[in-house]
């Protein structure tokens, strides 16, 4: 491949670029909820959603047990957290499920604290704090 046909390659590849940009411009990302039919699941898969659930209640009592200061500051991308099993002991657990949901119960309790600081704002009454989940396991 000589100077002139690398330059045109690049060329093109740079005009491709741009097209995909201004069509990505105009998309926008939404979210979508989905029940799931556990029969049409294999048990692995079942196994691995419940752990996935399980998981995120671990999470979400963490976050709420959290002081302010170390909630704001929360890492995202934190694989161990120290949660309480069900005879209130302190366990140091792994994560293993992805960044995603990890980062989506994160953002839930935000908007659930900012909502209830929002009403505790416009009607002058205590109104409770968030409690932690029951976890069976």
């Amino acid at each position: 491949m000589d100077e002139s046909e690398r330059i045109l390659k690049n060329n093109m590849i740079k005009e491709r670029g741009k097209e995909t940009r201004l069509r990505h411009a105009s998309m926008r990302p939404f979210c979508v909820e989905l029940k799931l039919d556990l029969k049409c699941l294999n048990k692995t898969e079942q196994e691995k959603l419940l752990r996935y659930f399980t998981q995120c209640r671990w999470l979400c009592n963490y976050l709420i047990s959290l002081d302010t200061d170390a909630f704001r500051t929360f890492n995202t991308m934190t694989k161990d957290i120290t949660s309480l099993d069900k005879d209130g002991n302190a366990v140091e657990r792994q994560l293993t499920m992805p960044a995603k949901f990890i980062q989506s119960v994160y953002s839930s309790l935000k908007c659930d604290m900012a909502s209830l600081a929002e009403k505790r704002k416009k009607t002058g009454k205590k109104n409770g704090k968030l409690h932690p989940l029951s976890v069976s396991e």
